[in-house]
Order: structure tokens, then sequence, then C-alpha cells
């Protein structure tokens, strides 16, 4: 039976029948390949790789959560955390379990590789509260302005079968098909399976950055993705229904290769600035002939906006020690302090406006 939207779709296994030596793939997977290269090498260059994970995560969090038209900023989510959960905006709250989900992927990835059991971790971690597994009922995907069904997946007995296909796929990879070209195929089919009454999409995008971590195309899960689609989101969905509606599987992976392209791209861009602007602060703190430990400085970098008692934890010093090093680092014009409700916060406002930008 043909596509029809209305309908149980009869999803084709992996891997698609295409010609995956395509000069147009070569192309779009040398460049990119090139710019993913540069962004791990820089990572690993780095002298504590792990500084800046929490901002790229949370920058990821925010556009991705941006595509479920769930908003927020950069500064919102960084105060939003500081908070007990019960305290936090919804919107805020949404946007820190995908990163507290990317983190617990990225930390289980060796130990439950790409896996059932992995996905379902991630979804577990998105939605704690209304964590289901996989659904046991149809879904359907209707136009949100016209309410008219566009996508209906696969009926719910046939989900372990077809994620036991993409388990397969993904592990092993036919020695044609880059890996690169293998994370937009199986992108395509988790979406289209749709496994989940809830969090498909955002799972689905954490996949993505966790199938090139364990592909060694990055070290750490650092990509912004998720910018990208959002950019270009209509074309996005226009591109994926094209997959289901006609088997045009190309422009897909075309699409997504100029992702992986660009996107590589800009994350390099926003670290290199990030690292720069960190040697800055020391430099000015050095000259100033204050006697701030390092790690404080590199804590309002792993924690744009903090607390006295966030730093007092962090590194194991006095409340009142704490205090008096972000206040030194306001006085030098490096934070910005104010008061949120009964919170005093110190922020890294030069950050917050690299890790801002669009």
């Amino acid at each position: 039976m043909s596509f029809q939207p209305s309908y149980p779709f009869a999803l084709p296994e992996l891997p698609p029948k295409l010609d995956y030596e395509a000069v147009s793939f070569a192309r779009l997977v040398a460049k990119a390949r090139t710019e993913l290269g540069e962004l791990k090498g820089y990572s690993a260059a780095l002298p504590n790789p792990m500084l800046l994970l929490s901002p790229a995560i949370l920058r990821e969090s925010i556009a991705s959560s941006d595509i479920e038209n769930v908003n927020t900023t950069v500064e919102q989510a960084l105060q939003q955390q500081l908070f007990p959960e019960a305290e936090q905006r919804p919107a805020d709250k949404e946007v820190l379990r995908y990163g507290q989900a990317m983190r617990w992927g990225f930390e289980q990835l060796g130990e439950l590789s790409l896996s059932s059991r992995l996905i379902i971790g991630i979804q577990r971690q998105l939605l704690p509260s209304g964590y289901a597994g996989y659904r046991q009922t149809p879904n359907q995907i209707v136009n949100a302005a016209t309410k008219l069904p566009v996508y209906t997946p696969p009926p719910a007995h046939d989900i372990n079968r077809l994620l036991g296909n993409w388990e397969n796929f993904v592990h092993n990879l036919d020695e044609r098909i880059d890996p690169l070209v293998a994370c937009a195929i199986m992108h395509y089919q988790f979406e289209a399976i749709h496994p989940f009454g809830d969090g498909n999409g955002r799972t689905g995008r954490i996949l993505m950055v966790l199938f090139l971590v364990y592909h060694k195309l990055l070290s750490l899960p650092t990509l912004y993705l998720s910018g990208y689609i959002n950019r270009y989101r209509p074309e996005y969905y226009r591109l994926l229904e094209r997959v289901s509606s006609a088997g045009e599987w190309e422009p897909f992976i075309r699409f997504m290769l100029e992702g992986f392209y660009h996107q590589a791209q800009e994350t390099k861009t926003t670290l290199v600035e990030s690292m720069a602007l960190l040697q800055q602060f020391k430099e000015l703190v050095r000259q100033s002939g204050r006697k701030i430990p390092q790690e404080v400085v590199e804590a309002v970098f792993t924690q744009p906006i903090v607390t006295p008692t966030q730093v007092s934890r962090a590194l194991g010093v006095h409340y009142s020690t704490a205090t008096k090093y972000l206040t030194q680092l306001a006085d030098l014009g490096l934070l910005q302090a104010s008061v949120l409700g009964k919170y005093h916060l110190y922020s890294n406002q030069q950050l917050v406006e690299v890790l801002s930008r669009a």
C-alpha cells in the first residue's frame, strides 16, 4: 500500500537501496569530516576538555527544545538551573532535562552502546514523571493548523522488530556507507518508528550526537546540531516527509550532511571564542595581583551563572571564601553581581553572550 498519512506506515527496514558512493555524497562527506575532525582535534587539545561541555550541551538543549516550541534563553536556563526543580519554570525544566539526558547518554554509551536500553534510558531522563516505555497504542502526527494527519507511525507491535533492525544497522555498517550518511539514515528511521508517546524528537536528536561520538567522529557531545535543524525547521520536516511518502532519501541525506558541516564550524568557533575569553580572564586576574585560584575562574566557564554556595561545594571551600573570590572577580569587571529572589548570582555575561548567538 502506498503512503497515506492517516494509516500506519509500513516502514521498510534498513538499509535503504541507494548509491552510497554518489559524487554529491562524497563531496559533502569530505567537507563535513574535515570540519568534524578539526572540532574533535581542538576539543582534545584543550587543557580540560570537560570544561566547556556543560555550556555546549546547554546551547544544544535550548535549540532542541525550541524545535518542540519550548522556548527559553541561555540566561534564563542558566539562572533556573540554580533553583530546586520545584521552583523552575516548566520550559527551563524541559531544557535542563534535555541536558541531563545528553550527559547520561554520553556517560552510558560505553556500557550500553547504541541500544534499546540506551534509547529507553534517554527518554526516561527526558520525561521522568511521564515515562511509559515504548508506546502500546497507535500514535499520529497532525498539522497544528489544519488538524489533519501528516504521518501515522508503524503500529506498536512493530516497534521491537524495527528497533532491532535499527540497532543492527548502526552497529554493523556496510563498508560502503560512511558513518555520516548512516547517521542521517538512522535519524530518519528513528523518527519514523516514533517508538514513544512523547519525547521522540528530543531522543532522536540526542542519538545523532551520540552516534557521532560512538563512531569516533566526536570525542565529546558538543556538536550544536539542533541549531541547524531549528534554523531550517520547515525544510527539515518537508524532507523527512518526502522520505516517507516518496522514498526520496538523497535530498534528506544531503541536507543533514550540510548540517554536520556547518554546525561543526559553528561549534568550533564558539569553543575558540570561549577559550580565548577564559585565557583573557586568567590574564586579567594575574595582572590584578589578586590571589584568586584558577579553579574559581574556570568554575564560571563551566557554569556561567553561579552562586557562592555552588562554588563553595564544587571547590570545597567555605561559603565566605567563595563569596570573596566571586566578589573580587566582579570588582575586576569580569562578573556581574545581582540578586534574584533569595539567590545572590554572579554572571559571566561575556560568555553568556557568546553562547546566546544563534
